[in-house]
């Protein structure tokens, strides 16, 4: 038998066993309802929110219904793809997320979101892939675009940050005040996208000119070589090899990634954004006018330069607003003298009156981006009064193609814009129907190296040219 005290313990275990035993089932019973109440939270469509501030983007669309859609897949699919990219308060758990690993991991450099393991880069790129006869509106056999000739590369004195600690912990690498974008190739969606422009190459061909002008970004162009050296991102240059060998000779490349080289030490790219600056694109546009064999405009006269500081971008944003990356970038933008004037249709469909160029002085941080052609809409057109010779170019384009297209003003009557990613929005046309109906003679894809390895991009390319 057990004595007094014994029995005392006996009570006292049994007591802490239950105590013990009803704390974990409040823990257990608290976690379910929080996953449950995150549940609901997830499916309130209202909270869904339709822009993304910190990525400036408008975010996936509901996909619309059809039976069509339904049997193939893609209906489901797009559900898939609407849930994640608009999941409630996004931006908020990104913010919190990179926050969380700052303080986990402090350093000089660091590197914010998920690097994707992309695929190796072929040292020769595939054929071109030959059109039916039907589709075709001609049936010589397509030859591959032999390399481009490359300028010299300039001798540039850059700063040795050797000694400057680097940490991965995604996407973002952050040198400083300044972020770079890392990059992955992946073969599959290039492939898409090289046979997404050749088709367009081939439909085309008679009626207009097409031409490709892939941007690289800022991480293998002012990223200084003591830092990419030992920065394990693809190389674009190799990278643009590949597609622009994978072309047809019916379409005509603008190779503007060793001309950028040439120019990083000026301010062609953002400190705390994504995108290049307008006087990287006009760079670019020079190199297009030498693939039309045109003289390009001359930027000081053709164009009025405005200022608009206190821009913050993609990176600030997406690295939880880090300290480092909080001196603001300028918006430089060069409003051409023809006109400034833009008609836009809104995704909602309604027109809307703009600029090419609005001043952003007034706006928040976060939006200055848009000064250039009003950001993303899903079409512009832009007239120029002093030019009547019926001279058009359609630009198909995402956001890295805003601050290029003012510079195509002087050059032509008409500027069609298309926004790939939301001209289904407010119409059917395909890219043949548009060159049909404008008779614009030039067509020019522009996109960074980025949209190119996206694949659900890259089919938005595809079904536009149809």
């Amino acid at each position: 038998m057990m004595n007094n005290n014994e029995m005392y313990n006996e009570q006292n275990n049994r007591g802490k066993i239950k105590r013990t035993g009803g704390y974990r089932s409040i823990q257990i019973g608290l976690f379910f309802a929080a996953l449950f109440l995150l549940a609901v939270v997830s499916w309130i469509v209202p909270l869904h929110p339709t822009v993304s501030e910190a990525e400036k983007r408008e975010l996936a669309d509901f996909p619309p219904f059809s039976v069509q859609a339904l049997a193939s897949g893609d209906f489901f699919d797009g559900i898939n793809t609407w849930f994640s990219d608009t999941f409630p308060f996004r931006d908020t758990y990104v913010a919190l997320n990179t926050a969380f690993k700052e303080m986990l991991s402090p350093g000089g450099t660091t590197i914010h979101g998920d690097v994707e393991q992309g695929d190796a880069i072929p040292d020769q790129p595939a054929p071109p892939v030959k059109e039916d006869e039907d589709d075709a509106s001609s049936n010589e056999p397509e030859s591959v675009q032999p390399p481009v000739e490359k300028d010299p590369p300039k001798e540039i004195q850059e700063p040795d940050m050797t000694d400057v600690p680097v940490e991965t912990l995604g996407a973002i690498l952050v040198v400083g005040d300044s972020a770079y974008e890392y990059y992955s190739f992946s073969q599959t969606a290039a492939d898409a996208y090289v046979a997404a422009v050749n088709r367009a190459a081939a439909l085309l061909d008679g009626k207009a000119n097409v031409y490709d002008m892939i941007v690289p970004t800022s991480m293998d162009i002012t990223l200084p070589a003591s830092v990419r050296k030992n920065v394990q991102s693809a190389d674009q240059r190799k990278s643009m090899d590949y597609f622009y060998g994978g072309f047809s000779d019916k379409v005509h490349p603008v190779d503007i990634y060793d001309t950028l080289r040439n120019h990083r030490d000026e301010y062609i790219y953002y400190r705390t954004d994504h995108h290049w600056t307008a006087l990287g694109a006009y760079y670019a546009y020079k190199e297009y006018c030498a693939a039309r064999g045109t003289v390009p405009a001359d930027l000081d006269t053709a164009y009025t330069k405005a200022e608009y500081p206190g821009f913050l971008g993609s990176f600030y944003f997406d690295s939880g607003k880090k300290a480092s990356l909080s001196k603001p970038d300028t918006i430089e933008a060069y409003i051409p003298k023809d006109t400034n004037r833009a008609d836009i249709t809104q995704s909602d469909g309604n027109p809307l009156n703009w600029s090419v160029v609005t001043d952003v002085s007034t706006w928040k941080a976060g939006a200055k981006y848009s000064a250039f052609i009003g950001g993303d809409n899903p079409w512009t057109v832009i007239k120029n009064p002093n030019v009547t010779d019926g001279s058009a170019c359609i630009v198909i384009k995402e956001s890295f193609g805003n601050a290029f297209v003012p510079f195509l003003v002087p050059d032509y009557q008409t500027v069609y814009v298309v926004d790939y990613r939301h001209i289904h929005k407010v119409k059917g046309d395909k890219l043949m129907d548009i060159v049909n109906a404008t008779g614009a003679k030039d067509v020019l894809f522009v996109n960074n190296i980025s949209a190119t390895r996206n694949s659900s991009l890259v089919k938005a390319i595809a079904n536009f040219v149809g």
